[in-house]
């Protein structure tokens, strides 16, 4: 077989096609253009038009006056299809290569078209993986697989690698470095926590993308499937994710990035990192993983950046709010100097949307240990923090149950100028236990063990203590502790009080109430409210009722039903947005009121 053979019985393309780059002499048309004149190929026009309403980028690297192809192609109405062309007479071999730079794309998603072998082996040379073929596939070049790409009548596509290419020759004319044009190009990125409103373009950024798909999780192939897998996986709780919307000065990118991180003993980790390639230089993937607090993030296979790179700092990009009703809402999120958060998970899942509203948040939140939650949103912890009287025999009393001294501390008093939110959900439910020598008191739970009195109960005692660390823990328990079971209303009040009397003058204090209403209770309307969250919540609002400053925050407003549940305290993630977007819209309209 021929060198020219091989070239034309090529097999299909490993992968889809992003991108095809022209040659033009003798291939986009016949003849030779600096030469005898040529015979224009409307086959060829035609393809290039259908190739962008499939969303599949044309660009050209051929041997040529540049002056005389753009006339020519804007004769024929053609050359703005045409992204990034590469028209002189140099070798393109390493034209090709910085094409490819310039896209942002792997030379397996792209495809050469020349009739000169040469060229061909040129470019897959100094482009390995690049697909090459002969004029021979013209032909057949919208009936192949890879080529199928998706509905795109709007030339959206195009029109976004258009906008990149406007504004790489805004930074070759004005001559900048890239940091100084980017500083200058008014970058704002949109969160868009309601991904749920535009799962397919969700699911679209998780399989299509590559060079700047940092995980690489892939979700089925089927759309359907695809859909579902990921609606369930983010209705956990414990599951924070959004779109990322890309503008600045030359135009809208659309929904450039997504991400979804899992909490998982209060350790985040990103399950879902990736962006378009038409960001690529923008930074937004540094700045996105900066935002998010520098999770986990395990990168699979080949990338074009680095986000986890702490010697880039991004300060060109301005973030804002988007909802699912468009840009239209969208705004510069409120600011607070501080955003101070204590307590339990609901908390947890609140705070990642709270994130857009200060640049200090302070998180004092329950701690898993030794197989444990230490759970932090129970107000004994808090109590010595702010009086500042705990002994040290009370500490040594309070270790012995696997305390330490950070869980006797908070920031509260120091967080100034800004947004507070408290939780005290363990309060309802876990008994307290008092030290007999100290009379410290302090809550000791195990799952499973709810109101429940360890002492008294050996049998609830062999359940619940699984490991050789508990089960010490317990016996110290017995054996130097009394039980004196769950707070009563008189001491709520006295701790809320004294709590809510120590947050800064300044501050609005947002309190979580307890959910009232388990899944059961929907099922059955006739059960009442959980009775201890209920009077949880008496107390609270009767707390809170002479305070100008605080804002109570009921999550039962925002569950819908059954579904909207896991269980009693665990909501599925859209509740912790709506209950996001009812505070801010509170605190705007506190805004508003003066």
């Amino acid at each position: 077989m021929t060198a020219a053979e091989e070239v034309e019985n090529r097999p299909p393309f490993a992968e889809d096609i992003r991108l095809v780059i022209w040659d033009l002499d003798e291939t986009f048309w016949h003849g030779t253009l600096s030469e005898d004149g040529i015979r224009y190929r409307m086959d060829c026009h035609d393809i290039v038009i259908e190739l962008a309403r499939r969303g599949i980028i044309s660009s050209i690297c051929s041997k040529n006056a540049h002056e005389n192809v753009e006339r020519l192609l804007r004769e024929k109405g053609l050359w703005d299809y045409f992204v990034f062309p590469s028209i002189d007479w140099t070798a393109k071999g390493p034209r090709l290569r910085a094409m490819l730079q310039q896209f942002g794309l792997r030379p397996a998603s792209v495809l050469f078209i020349d009739d000169n072998l040469l060229n061909l082996a040129q470019a897959q040379h100094m482009n390995p993986g690049l697909n090459v073929a002969g004029p021979a596939v013209i032909g057949e070049l919208l009936d192949l697989p890879q080529t199928r790409g998706k509905d795109d009548e709007e030339l959206s596509r195009l029109a976004q690698y258009k906008l990149k290419e406007r504004k790489a020759d805004a930074i070759a004319d004005n001559g900048e470095e890239e940091l100084d044009f980017l500083r200058r190009s008014g970058i704002r990125v949109f969160l868009e926590y309601d991904v749920e409103a535009h799962i397919d373009r969700a699911v679209e950024l998780i399989n299509r993308t590559n060079q700047l798909n940092f995980t690489k999780n892939r979700l089925p192939e089927d759309p359907d499937l695809a859909r579902r897998a990921l609606t369930e996986a983010l209705a956990h709780n414990t599951t924070d994710a959004a779109l990322i919307r890309v503008r600045d000065d030359f135009g809208d990118y659309g929904y450039a990035g997504f991400y979804m991180t899992r909490r998982i003993n209060n350790t985040r980790r990103l399950q879902h990192f990736c962006f378009s390639c038409r960001t690529l230089n923008m930074f937004i993937e540094h700045w996105t993983y900066a935002h998010l607090g520098r999770p986990a993030l395990n990168v699979m296979g080949e990338v074009l950046t680095d986000p986890t790179d702490r010697d880039i700092l991004v300060d060109w990009i301005t973030p804002a709010r988007v909802e699912a009703t468009g840009l239209a809402q969208a705004a510069e999120p409120l600011q607070f100097q501080t955003i101070f958060a204590r307590g339990g998970c609901d908390l947890a899942s609140l705070m990642h949307y709270f994130t857009l509203h200060s640049d200090t948040i302070i998180e004092e939140f329950n701690e898993p240990r030794n197989g444990q939650m230490f759970r932090r949103d129970h107000t004994a912890f808090l109590m010595p923090a702010l009086t500042g009287k705990i002994t040290k025999d009370a500490m040594r009393a309070a270790e012995t149950l696997g305390y330490d001294a950070t869980d006797f501390e908070t920031r509260l008093p120091d967080a100034t100028g800004g947004l507070t939110l408290l939780s005290f959900w363990a309060d309802a439910d876990i008994p307290e236990y008092r030290h007999r020598q100290t009379s410290l008191r302090v809550p000791y739970w195990l799952v499973g063990a709810q109101q429940h009195d360890l002492i008294a109960n050996g049998e609830l005692r062999e359940a619940v203590a699984r490991t050789d660390v508990q089960r010490t823990r317990v016996q110290a328990l017995c054996e130097r502790f009394e039980h004196r079971g769950i707070l009563s209303e008189r001491a709520m009040r006295q701790r809320y009080r004294r709590i809510l009397d120590a947050v800064p003058a300044s501050n609005v204090v947002v309190v979580v109430l307890a959910n009232e209403r388990g899944p059961q209770h929907f099922l059955n309307p006739s059960l009442g409210a959980h009775p201890s969250h209920a009077r949880l919540n008496r107390v609270i609002r009767e707390v809170a009722a002479g305070c100008e400053n605080v804002l109570l925050l009921d999550p039962a407003d925002h569950i819908n039903g059954p579904d909207d549940l896991i269980d009693l305290n665990h909501f599925k993630r859209p509740v912790y947005h709506r209950m996001y977007r009812d505070v801010i819209a509170r605190l705007a309209g506190r805004g508003d009121d003066g």
